[in-house]
């Protein structure tokens, strides 16, 4: 959520910024006249209260004297304030409930570095790995891959649960154990504390985190108003809601690796074929808790932590920072980590990492007490994707693939084929 006073001292200035991310949010226009409007029944209310405590000394005062009927004409008077007081709190709930509706739909602003633009057409490369696999042959796309070397079983997972599902079979599903524990090893390291969180997710963690209302329509949500979770960043971020760090303790480094859920709303027609866009998914996930002097420095090496994943695999790839207009609205900054997809001829998303300051942690109350202030303040919040396994196990099997049908298994990974060197 974003910081309302802020908001409220330059209101302009901060619509200007939001403005980049171009896109309406209409909620900003009523916001000062509520915000203004709330102020001033809290106001009222503090000034009725203050006259309705000293009525109620005077009427103690005239009981001493005996004086019925100056304390029933009093009795009278704090009643009629008690009424207002009741009917201006109910006004100041309705104004808190569309200020706060307001203030939930409302994104973060996004960090002066980062490119103006649309869409992803804007986002801007920084960098760049390895170089596109060249294959001798035609390659094959991994589903097809899949099929033959029995890695995937796509249409009896279709008999089971509908599109948009895969079940793993035999090397393929040892692929994915192997990623996830090479992947959650690997960070562990690095000093992130390993976690498994559940995957059922209550309303005031989604909220929370930003993820209600803007992304309902890809959540699944349950009976009992629990969601399935759409992403590990959501559990981790908010296990610590309405929680105080020491300031020497941080940063506090998370990671773990489970299974996610999406209803994928948003995406009919596209990758309908194969193990990218499906409604199951494995991530390993990183999520930091940082101090705000050093979050953005904190980006940069959360981000090159995703890129050793991809580095110790051998695996082509480039990092670009996204254009405001292509920006998930938590993020003030994000970069995102792309791999070579061979028979896309193309790089696609494998990660993603972002620093969104102190928005989520005011959204879930989340501090840190400074030590020089030695007052509370809000601590800062990064994710990345390290990485996405269902793409990565993907960018494997077409980039490794060999003429004969084989995978050629990446030399970190064989450790967990008994030191075999080929998938047959």
């Amino acid at each position: 959520m974003i910081d309302i006073s802020l908001l409220r001292e330059k209101f302009d200035e901060i619509v200007k910024k939001i403005s980049r991310r171009k896109k309406i949010y209409p909620g900003l226009n009523d916001f000062l006249s509520l915000d203004t409007s709330k102020r001033k029944i809290l106001t009222e209310i503090q000034n009725l209260n203050e006259k309705r405590n000293k009525k109620t000394i005077e009427i103690n005062t005239y009981l001493k004297k005996k004086d019925n009927n100056s304390v029933e004409q009093l009795k009278k008077e704090v009643l009629e304030f008690k009424k207002k007081i009741d009917t201006l709190t109910e006004e100041n709930e309705e104004l808190e409930n569309k200020l706060n509706k307001i203030l939930s739909s409302i994104p973060n602003i996004p960090d002066d570095s980062i490119p103006d633009g649309d869409d992803e057409e804007s986002n801007v490369e920084i960098r760049k790995w390895g170089q596109p696999t060249n294959f001798n042959f035609d390659p094959l796309p991994h589903w097809e891959l899949a099929s033959k070397l029995k890695l995937a079983d796509f249409e009896r997972a279709v008999k089971l649960s509908g599109s948009r599902h895969t079940i793993l079979t035999g090397n393929g599903a040892r692929l994915m154990r192997a990623l996830r524990d090479f992947t959650i090893d690997l960070h562990s390291k690095d000093n992130y504390i390993e976690i498994q969180p559940p995957v059922l997710i209550n309303q005031e963690t989604l909220y929370g985190t930003g993820h209600l209302p803007k992304s309902k329509d890809d959540m699944f949500e349950l009976k009992n108003g629990q969601f399935l979770s759409p992403t590990e960043e959501i559990p981790l971020t908010g296990m610590y809601r309405n929680e105080t760090f020491n300031y020497d303790t941080l940063p506090i480094k998370l990671t773990s690796s489970t299974i996610s859920f999406r209803s994928e709303a948003g995406a009919a027609g596209k990758d309908v074929r194969g193990f990218i866009r499906q409604h199951q998914f494995y991530n390993t996930e990183m999520v930091i808790f940082d101090k705000p002097e050093t979050s953005m420095d904190t980006l940069e090496k959360m981000t090159s932590q995703c890129e050793k994943v991809l580095k110790l695999l051998e695996l082509p790839y480039r990092v670009i920072v996204l254009c405001a207009g292509d920006m998930g609205s938590c993020a003030v900054k994000t970069y995102d980590v792309e791999v070579w997809f061979p028979c896309n001829k193309k790089y696609r998303e494998i990660s993603s990492c972002s620093n969104c300051r102190d928005y989520q942690a005011r959204g879930l109350a989340i501090k840190y007490l400074n030590t020089k202030t030695k007052k509370k303040d809000y601590v800062h919040t990064l994710n990345g994707t390290g990485t996405s396994l269902n793409r990565l196990w993907i960018a494997i099997i077409e980039n490794y693939q060999q003429k004969d049908g084989t995978i050629l298994i990446p030399k970190v990974l064989r450790k967990y084929f008994n030191d075999e060197e080929y998938i047959k």
